[in-house]
């Protein structure tokens, strides 16, 4: 008995449902109104147990203690052109969580016998095992870099298993991970500093580490190389010792990344010192493990790739980005979460805030600016984040996302009453004046960051600001 309804052209659509609601004749009657797609929760059946990207305080842990994973998916979940490289112990590649995720080489023909790259490395078409006497195949006999090659990027929304924080939670298309196998159940030193030089060769943004060896020149060669030349993000598992940091976490050109646990604790065991420099969930991790399963580990080891993973999403929403400015957002947005410097340098990670600051907002929000403040003897307040409110001049950014590139784009900005309701329908912001019409054109990438300018003008003082885009 609900009937889908079609209106005349030209027709005000809301003026047609009030009249038909007036008639008498139907139980209800409401316009069509279109949306936006939040990424919503992945259809992963183990979801539910992925404490550390949503924690709703499964198995008696601290709700919100953990990285913001869907409000990070509402912005971005991974561009399979953004190479995270993992190098540990060898990850397997055909778990049916990872494989659509793995990074394969587009410059070489399978089982050719032929360098067809001139790279060094023969067939290496999927990465490299850089082990024993070195072949083709990286997946290792230790489950460890499974563990954290999950961890960066299990295919989300795919129906099994887990997800990982860059596996396209909302999509299943995440960054790709390029597999580096640096040692069976040991990781090596002299042939860590190749897999360093291979993966930033190759084209990976992110460069991962879970591991521990001794101080090495070749090794801290390699990472300048890496960070320095190539642009690569690079990090490291700060150790497990509870009390210091490890090395190559400890050494120039790498992040440390210290551990969490589920209630927003650094965890007992988590590498502590000046070198970590930021923490994230380690503890009580579920993750793909080696042959096909699923298993649950603890450790800086699977702190380190939820970084990682954070920067992979990074450089998939902002390509421009480089190392420096990701490594600074990173730690410009953690969330403190009250331990010593020494254990959680800037804090816990928060990837929905870093996400933002990446790209300059989020859609539908105001970044940088207190909402709700009314004026000072005619003049507006503004608030700057985590400062007391100051008089004068401010500006925001409002994203739009998706448009067509090319297209003519308006963004529409009105002033109104605060106890105006809110207006309906296909025009949000009333043309009526004052208005304010910026018009722009959408780049190729699809998005504007338009600036807005908050004027100190008393016209606006207790004034609410509506905006809307308008796309021809």
């Amino acid at each position: 008995g609900i009937f889908d309804l079609s209106v005349p052209q030209g027709a005000d659509v809301l003026d047609v449902v009030a009249r038909l609601r007036a008639t008498g004749l139907v139980d209800f009657a409401e316009e069509n109104t279109i949306g936006v797609y939040l990424g919503g929760i992945p259809n992963d059946p183990m979801w539910g147990s992925l404490w550390h990207l949503e924690n709703t305080g499964q198995s008696g842990g601290m709700v919100g203690a953990d990285v913001s994973a869907l409000e990070a998916w509402g912005i971005e979940d991974g561009d399979p052109s953004v190479i995270v490289a993992v190098l540990d112990s060898g990850s397997d590649y055909t778990h049916p969580d990872l494989a659509a995720n793995m990074w394969t080489n587009p410059g070489e023909i399978p089982s050719n016998g032929i360098d067809d790259d001139a790279n060094g490395y023969i067939d290496d078409v999927i990465g490299w095992d850089f082990n024993g006497s070195g072949d083709n195949d990286p997946q290792g006999s230790f489950t460890h870099g499974t563990w954290v090659a999950g961890t960066v990027a299990a295919v989300g929304n795919n129906g099994i298993g887990v997800v990982g924080l860059a596996g396209g939670g909302s999509d299943g298309a995440g960054v790709s991970v390029l597999n580096c196998n640096v040692g069976a159940f040991s990781p090596l030193a002299s042939i860590l500093d190749d897999a360093i030089l291979y993966a930033a060769d190759h084209g990976a943004r992110v460069i991962t580490m879970s591991l521990t060896v001794g101080a090495s020149a070749a090794i801290d060669a390699a990472a300048d190389y890496a960070w320095n030349t190539a642009g690569v993000y690079v990090d490291c598992a700060t150790g497990n010792n509870g009390f210091s940091v490890g090395y190559p976490a400890s050494g120039p050109d790498i992040v440390g990344v210290g551990s969490t646990n589920r209630f927003d604790n650094v965890s007992g065991f988590s590498g502590q010192g000046t070198e970590c420099e930021y923490v994230a969930p380690g503890e009580d991790v579920l993750m793909t493990e080696l042959g096909g399963g699923y298993s649950t580990s603890s450790g800086t080891s699977f702190a380190a790739p939820h970084v990682a993973a954070l920067a992979g999403l990074m450089f998939s929403a902002n390509p421009a980005l480089t190392n420096d400015q990701v490594h600074a957002l990173i730690a410009d947005t953690c969330d403190d979460i009250g331990a010593s410097a020494n254990a959680q340098g800037a804090g816990r990670i928060n990837a929905k805030a870093a996400l933002a600051a990446a790209t300059g907002g989020i859609l539908g929000s105001v970044e940088g600016y207190g909402t709700g403040l009314a004026g000072t003897n005619g003049v507006p307040i503004i608030a700057t984040v985590g400062g007391t409110p100051v008089v004068g001049n401010g500006s925001f950014g409002i994203l739009l996302r998706n448009g067509a590139p090319g297209a003519l784009a308006y963004l529409m900005l009105g002033f109104a009453e605060v106890a105006l309701p809110f207006k309906g329908g296909t025009l949000l912001v009333d043309p009526d004046p004052p208005t304010l019409l910026v018009p722009l054109i959408v780049p190729g990438n699809g998005q504007i960051l338009a600036p807005v300018p908050i004027t100190s003008d008393p016209i606006v003082a207790g004034l609410e600001m509506f905006s809307q885009w308008v796309i021809q």
